[in-house]
């Protein structure tokens, strides 16, 4: 229990205290002093003590605070309580308590108030006094009632004395068993006697202020009773051997049921927090802002590298790990849902390790206690990965956005240059062709290099917008039966005049006239075009290409037909190949005297695979280049 539990045994422990600093000191005032400064921290206010005189006049008072540099405000409603203080029918002095909601019932206190009038007495008249043997009568009387009975024990005898009423509660009868402390040391659980008698000797050397110990003792019915033992040697012999002892014990069965009840409810709490993914808190902050954590779930182990033991003791453990940019915020919010009792739900950094930090989105709802600290109940959850998740989506959705823009641009551009060159185009040849009004020889190199720089910008325009449909995925193909044979020599014969413009021979080898692959012919052509067209104009003079069409073999049963173009090129560097079909990358033609854009290999591989195939290259740099494309047989 905290130092605000309001039990009963709370405040019968507290006047033993007391009483038995009393009889070790033999100062009234600072008994009463320590008294009332334990009262004010349980109650959580201001305490005052008024001694009075005989005519009820004000004699001294001492007042005591909870730890507090200044007493808490007070509604009106919680204006503070007075009990008066009466011994032997006499009043001996006035306690004030502090207001509240639900104040301490005077009952409950009795054993304080008795304990305090019992000491103020004392304190005022010594003659009134009773003799030091005689204050086990006193603090019998102070205790009467509260579920406490007194002992006293002459050691040289071993002799215990006012046992009567705790046998009593036991159920035996008095004079049935006898007075040692050996005879009680019997109805004590054999489980529980050497560790008694080690705090008893650990008192005895001085090792403890008092004697204290709980232990199991047999009723008479057989059940077991939890006890709790307290007391002080009073008197010693002059060779510094204790002579006499006087105590207390308390029944704490129902005590030690309700604790070992909370413990099963805490360990199932924390079976049930074993299998949540986030940490499951309590955390308090107190009146005069001092946080601490009174509970947090295992899992704050492996979630934040944290003790719960150590946050429990220390909020900052947990708060110092908070980035310095974030922490501030977070104990501003904390302390605006405190004023409010709203929701506190907050994203934060913590930084687990040198080297690592990690979101932790906590939640909780706010409960505001009567000695006005608050307290929340929450969950905190680790969403690091969400945070990178989401960036990632909004990086990906920006990119997105970015390239459908881009795509919408190349294609309105393509369009738009389109018109312009075809007539750029179409003047070119009717200048060529016109025989009313004939070109010089130099005019007609001219409009030939003004034509094949128009064509060569209407292909890169026609690919542009080819790579651009297919991007959006807006490119559609017509699947069909497409026998090969046509369509590849209807291919070379359109480059022909290029292969004899640059000396390179076309050769085909094409088994049979049934070969038919499944793909869109109009497509299929333009990937031959491409494909024959790079591998003329990156040859030598006096080579060759060679198509060849064949059936090819699957391991899956499927059939499949190759089309292979080879050339006896200047070949490709093997550090080139991986990136060989990627857009406006023409590697080391980049600035080569060839024309070209870098946009043909990728659309061509973009066609191949819309219709269902593949393609790869192989290539030997001084011997030449292979590209094969695989497709589906019909």
């Amino acid at each position: 229990m905290d130092e605000r539990g309001t039990t009963a045994g709370a405040w019968v422990a507290l006047a033993h205290e007391a009483l038995l600093d009393h009889v070790d000191r033999g100062d009234a005032r600072h008994a009463l002093h320590h008294l009332l400064s334990a009262l004010a921290r349980r109650l959580g206010g201001p305490c005052r003590l008024a001694a009075l005189q005989p005519d009820g006049t004000p004699r001294w008072q001492m007042s005591a605070m909870p730890g507090l540099s200044a007493p808490p405000p007070q509604a009106a409603e919680d204006a503070p309580r007075q009990l008066p203080l009466t011994r032997l029918g006499r009043q001996v002095g006035l306690l004030q308590l502090p207001g509240g909601a639900t104040p301490v019932p005077a009952a409950a206190l009795q054993p304080v108030c008795e304990t305090m009038a019992a000491l103020l007495l004392s304190e005022r008249d010594p003659a009134e006094a009773p003799p030091r043997a005689g204050y086990v009568q006193m603090i019998r009387g102070a205790l009467e009632g509260g579920g406490t009975f007194v002992w006293e024990w002459d050691i040289d005898s071993d002799q215990l004395s006012d046992i009567d009423e705790g046998l009593q509660q036991l159920g035996y009868d008095a004079q049935a068993l006898g007075r040692t402390q050996d005879d009680w040391d019997r109805l004590i659980h054999p489980d529980d006697v050497a560790a008694n008698h080690q705090a008893y000797l650990a008192h005895a050397r001085g090792e403890t202020d008092h004697y204290e110990h709980a232990y199991r003792i047999r009723t008479r019915d057989g059940h077991w009773r939890w006890y709790q033992e307290r007391g002080r040697i009073v008197d010693w012999h002059d060779d510094g051997r204790p002579r006499r002892m006087v105590g207390t014990q308390s029944d704490i069965s129902e005590q030690r049921q309700r604790e070992q009840a909370a413990s099963l409810i805490a360990a199932r709490l924390e079976r049930l927090a074993q299998h949540v993914p986030g940490i499951l808190y309590q955390f308090e902050l107190d009146a005069d802002l001092t946080p601490r954590f009174p509970y947090m779930s295992e899992r704050a182990r492996t979630l934040l590298g944290l003790d719960p033991a150590l946050a429990a003791l220390d909020a900052a453990v947990l708060m110092d790990r908070i980035v310095p940019e974030d922490r501030e915020r977070v104990t501003a919010s904390i302390i605006e849902s405190a004023h409010a009792l709203t929701l506190w739900a907050w994203e934060f950094r913590v930084r687990v390790a040198p080297d690592e930090l990690r979101w932790i989105r906590a939640t909780s709802s706010p409960l505001r206690l009567p000695d006005g600290s608050t307290v929340w109940h929450g969950y905190m959850q680790d969403v690091t990965e969400l945070r990178e998740l989401e960036r990632a989506r909004q990086d990906k959705a920006a990119a997105e956005a970015a390239n459908r823009a881009k795509t919408d641009f190349l294609s309105r551009m393509s369009h738009e240059l389109r018109t312009p060159l075809n007539a750029v185009l179409g003047f070119a040849q009717l200048l060529e062709i016109d025989r009313t009004d004939p070109l010089s020889d130099g005019q007609r190199r001219r409009v030939k290099l003004i034509r094949e720089s128009g064509e060569h910008l209407l292909q890169m325009i026609g690919d542009l917008l080819d790579l651009t449909r297919i991007e959006s995925g807006s490119l559609q193909v017509q699947i069909d039966a497409v026998p090969l044979r046509t369509l590849v020599e209807e291919a070379l014969n359109m480059l022909r005049p290029q292969a004899e413009a640059a000396q390179v021979q076309l050769r085909l080898e094409l088994p049979g006239d049934d070969l038919a692959a499944r793909a869109d012919r109009t497509r299929l052509r333009q990937v031959l075009l491409n494909l024959l067209s790079n591998a003329i104009k990156y040859n030598r003079p006096d080579g060759s290409v060679e198509l060849q069409v064949a059936p090819a073999p699957s391991a899956d049963g499927a059939s499949w037909l190759t089309i292979r173009v080879s050339d006896t090129g200047m070949g490709i560097a093997a550090a080139d190949l991986p990136h060989l079909f990627e857009p406006f990358n023409r590697l080391s033609q980049a600035g080569g005297a060839i024309e070209g854009s870098g946009i043909g290999l990728s659309v061509t591989r973009a066609l191949v695979t819309l219709m269902h195939g593949r393609i790869q290259a192989r290539s030997t740099v001084g011997i030449g280049s292979s590209f094969e494309v695989t497709l589906p047989r019909a």
